[in-house]
């Protein structure tokens, strides 16, 4: 067993290159400061971040490995599964989810970009599901399989997934590269689906916008992550756009978010966005919006029912409030301040001591308040 660089855990992609600009902001206070910034785990893009009900930290390496972390801070050497991915751009390891039932039955759930073997025969996105067994996933069963489109380009995969409170499993996956996917309901990609887990197939789940079809919502150009709003249930979603229009988006059933062939960033704004339902804010020039929650913890209760989004470009933080209908911005994002080296790039989750975990290029940290 190994330690980690602090801590016992308490209980209660590459998108582009980095942008040099900076926009305004109103930061925290330096002064007396509210919370410090702690580091987790040193390892390169880490995806994503899961916690099991007895603690125990699982994440997502883009190089192909789960690990987990146990409450006391050691990380078993071994790690849960390492698959053979692709690592191009912005494919790789990207999520993991545990079963909702995870206490009794042990399933959890990756998607990931697979290299070509003889299991399988072409690159493809894969969400597969293990059982976790003496801290080693076993037993694998291949549940989607999505062949990537043969257009060269490495991008564009989504690969969030996350059950809802009503049980169903949400992915959402991008257009991988075929501009036209997002309209077409019979095509997979640019979408973010619903689905039922049954038996070793992921089937429509009942209730959906379209009788036997797995879509949720549509018109999406590359979800990199999206989070459910404890309050309202609704799915906000952060979405990848050209050299335009980044986007945090708040998914609704059969909501059409307007990624088409179409765009073009030439065009004045009213244009780029008149096919879809309006995003509550966007970017041009992009800023790479990545991981996305809404923060419901105790440790910064002035923060409470928040939303919180990192930048891949920007490599920061930051929170908004929202409406009593949770349905717009009450006010222009904060920036939340950050040491250098320690800023949000990739993932973002609360963790169960409700305290905010993110991560960079580099590794994974913890934010919690400061105390004297």
């Amino acid at each position: 067993m190994r330690k980690v660089i602090f801590l016992s855990l308490l209980l209660g992609l590459s998108l582009s290159a980095l942008l040099t600009q900076a926009q305004d902001a109103t930061e925290e206070p330096n002064e007396n400061p509210q919370y410090i910034v702690e580091p987790v785990v040193e390892q390169t893009m880490i995806t994503s971040i899961v916690w099991a009900p007895d603690g125990r930290m699982f994440w997502t390496e883009k190089d192909g490995r789960l690990r987990f972390m146990n409450t006391d801070g050691t990380i078993p050497e071994e790690p849960v599964i390492e698959v053979e991915v692709l690592t191009e751009n912005e494919q790789g390891l990207l999520s993991v989810a545990l079963d909702p039932k995870f206490e009794e039955n042990n399933l959890f759930y990756v998607f990931y970009t697979a290299e070509v073997s003889v299991a399988n025969p072409s690159p493809a996105n894969l969400i597969v599901r293990y059982t976790l067994q003496d801290g080693v996933g076993v037993g694998p069963v291949q549940l989607l399989r999505v062949e990537l489109p043969d257009n060269g380009l490495a991008l564009h995969n989504g690969g969030r997934l996350r059950f809802g409170s009503d049980g169903f499993f949400y992915v959402s996956i991008g257009d991988m590269g075929n501009l036209k996917a997002a309209q077409e309901l019979n095509n997979v990609g640019g979408k973010i689906h619903r689905y039922v887990i049954a038996g070793n197939q992921l089937v429509a789940a009942p209730g959906n916008p379209y009788l036997g079809n797995t879509v949720w919502a549509f018109g999406v150009r590359n979800t990199f992550s999206f989070a459910f709003d404890s309050i309202s249930n609704v799915i906000f979603a952060t979405e990848n756009g050209p050299d335009c229009d980044d986007e945090i988006n708040r998914i609704i059933p059969n909501g059409n978010y307007g990624w088409t062939d179409r765009v073009d960033c030439n065009n004045p704004i009213e244009v780029r966005q008149s096919e879809g339902l309006k995003p509550l804010i966007s970017w041009t020039p992009t800023i790479a919006p990545t991981g996305i929650m809404v923060y419901s913890g105790e440790s910064f209760p002035g923060w409470k029912d928040q939303l919180f989004y990192c930048s891949y470009k920007l490599e920061e933080l930051r929170r908004v409030k929202l409406n009593e209908t949770r349905t717009e911005f009450l006010d222009e994002p904060t920036l939340v301040s950050l040491p250098r080296g320690q800023r949000c790039q990739i993932e973002l989750a609360q963790g169960p001591d409700g305290n905010i975990y993110f991560t960079n290029v580099a590794g994974m940290y913890r934010m919690r308040p400061f105390t004297q």
